[in-house]
């Protein structure tokens, strides 16, 4: 059902149909049509029958397909583009941060400690208090925090709060007993538990693996019910931001609940739902295989981790960090182990994305992708490699000859550069978040959020791959290493015909084309037209899923 306020712009065509002429259901009129095609062709309207597009052209081309019931949006003049697709997103859990503690750019201990105070006293004892987005780069002395912040304000209820990044947490005391971890718990292989130097103790922060010693606090936190309730939030709110496909975290039971959805109509997003590569054996057992599926839910790669992230320190580095000289981060595989996992994966035909952000880790990734293809051929698999952060000046061609896709988050770009140089100096960061790079040496890039490490408004991403400006001080004058810099049209086709390539559906959406999904959305402004400022402030008016309207204002 439409809005009220989105009534002005529709209404029912009371022109006949021309004999012969199919009736297009919607029409749009009146745009600026970014099509995205080869040509990039820029056009006035458009035309939609069932799911797909029927025409692209002119006005006074599309108005034949016009008929008595022909729903009609008035573009105003203002974009109209393919749907964005986040090529990296976890859905669930950034539904489920909608309703949780969000500590985004608060760069106060006090304030956090005040937050979930509040919280505390909505909640019974012992009942789980979680938190995301804290920053501690942001705190005055831009140190890691500890339990003993969290023990006055909560001595009864466990307190988990995920970095911004996901790959570390801070707890508290109880946390930490509840989940066994004391003086002799030894580190796992991959993570951290940091210890306080003086005592030997636990100080609350755990890295990498080591959060995974904390699942007994999630097992009774979520019910299948209130997963649904926030998920169905979630898709409300991407369809708010033009979002019309995302790639997903969504293990076999996260991929049965989408089915659900699906089933009941409910599903306003396109997934494409990455599986783990650890999973790789019961995956062929069920005979699942990436593409299984169909237009609204499809299987994708097999994810898997090579390192950790800058933010926490635990990306891996070919040097050691300028600022942490003992470490040079956390591997997560023993290399050979992952060269033979990725293999394995190559040789049965499944794609593979690894999270790798050091230049090391990129390193890794590639060597085990060029073995596999060495012993099994390339096979056309469309290998990504999942935020490739920072790369090696050498690195950059063999993403091109493997066919390895670039799959980045540019929103970590303009988060990152307040402390990239810090963490590893000017040089380093020459490489880092380098997509001007990747274009040059012929490299597929897809973009995407990481919701909810980041926010998921496709547009911030936009605005901070035009720019590389931070979003919320708009600094570095400029921008940071602004010669990595891309257009406005590079950064859209990122994000809609980038992420179809790297899903292998590069032939169905992406771009607006006759015969292609009609996955639409129409801006409230015209994005060539205005300064990138004011990119952050557009809005989506509508949102077109398949030919339905899933979205206005």
């Amino acid at each position: 059902m439409l809005r009220r306020s989105a009534l002005y712009t529709i209404f029912i065509a009371s022109i006949c149909l021309s004999c012969g002429i199919e009736s297009a259901d919607l029409i749009i009129v009146n745009g600026k049509i970014i099509t995205l095609d080869p040509e990039h062709s820029i056009e006035e309207a458009i035309a939609i029958q069932s799911d797909r597009i029927l025409a692209v052209g002119s006005n006074i081309m599309i108005d034949k397909y016009r008929g008595y019931d022909t729903i009609i949006i008035d573009a105003e003049q203002k974009s109209v583009l393919p749907g964005f697709n986040d090529a990296h997103c976890h859905f669930v859990s950034g539904s489920k941060s909608l309703r949780t503690l969000d500590f985004r750019n608060i760069n106060s201990i006090d304030t956090i400690k005040e937050m979930i105070a509040e919280k505390i006293d909505e909640l019974p004892e012992r009942a789980l208090i979680l938190g995301f987005h804290y920053d501690h780069t942001l705190f005055p002395d831009a140190k890691f925090p500890d339990k003993s912040d969290l023990d006055p304000i909560s001595p009864n209820n466990p307190v988990v709060i995920e970095r911004i990044d996901g790959h570390s947490c801070w707890v508290n005391s109880l946390a930490l007993k509840m989940a066994g971890i004391g003086p002799k718990t030894k580190s796992p292989f991959g993570g951290e538990i940091v210890t306080d130097q003086k005592t030997g103790e636990p100080s609350g922060i755990l890295k990498e693996s080591a959060m995974d010693l904390l699942s007994v606090l999630y097992e009774s936190a979520d019910e299948p019910a209130t997963i649904k309730d926030d998920v169905l939030k979630g898709l409300t709110y991407a369809n708010s931001l033009g979002i019309t496909s995302v790639h997903t975290s969504a293990g076999l039971n996260e991929f049965e609940f989408f089915n659900e959805l699906k089933k009941e109509g409910k599903l306003t997003l396109r997934i494409y739902a990455w599986q783990y590569l650890d999973q790789l054996d019961s995956l062929l057992q069920l005979n699942i295989k990436p593409g299984d599926g169909d237009n609204e839910l499809r299987v994708g790669f097999l994810k898997s981790y090579i390192d950790g992230t800058l933010g926490s320190g635990t990306a891996l580095m070919f040097e050691p960090y300028s600022d942490a000289p003992t470490t040079n981060g956390l591997i997560q595989y023993p290399e050979t182990v992952y060269q033979q996992k990725i293999a394995r994966a190559h040789e049965l035909g499944y794609q593979t994305g690894t999270h790798a952000i050091g230049d090391k880790g990129v390193n890794v990734v590639l060597n085990s992708i060029e073995y596999a293809q060495q012993n099994f051929g390339k096979r056309g698999l469309r290998h990504r490699i999942e935020h490739a952060q920072i790369v090696i000046d050498q690195d950059f061609t063999r993403f091109s000859d493997l066919g390895v896709i670039a799959s980045m988050q540019p929103t970590h770009c303009t988060t990152d550069l307040r402390f990239c140089e810090q963490r590893i100096g000017a040089a380093r960061s020459k490489g880092a978040y380098a997509w001007r790079t990747f274009i040059d040496n012929g490299v597929h890039i897809a973009f995407g959020t990481d919701w909810p490490v980041e926010p998921l408004d496709p547009l911030r991403g936009i605005y901070s791959a035009v720019t590389r400006k931070n979003i919320e001080t708009g600094t570095p004058e400029g921008g940071w290493y602004p010669e990595q810099k891309l257009s406005l049209t590079e950064a859209l086709e990122a994000y809609t015909m980038g992420s179809a390539y790297a899903s292998f559906e590069e032939e169905l959406k992406g771009s607006l084309e006759a015969g292609k999904l009609a996955d639409i959305i129409v801006l409230d402004k015209d994005l060539y037209a205005i300064e990138p400022e004011e990119i952050l402030t557009t809005r989506v008016r509508f949102t077109i899923l398949g030919g339905k309207i899933v979205y206005s204002y």
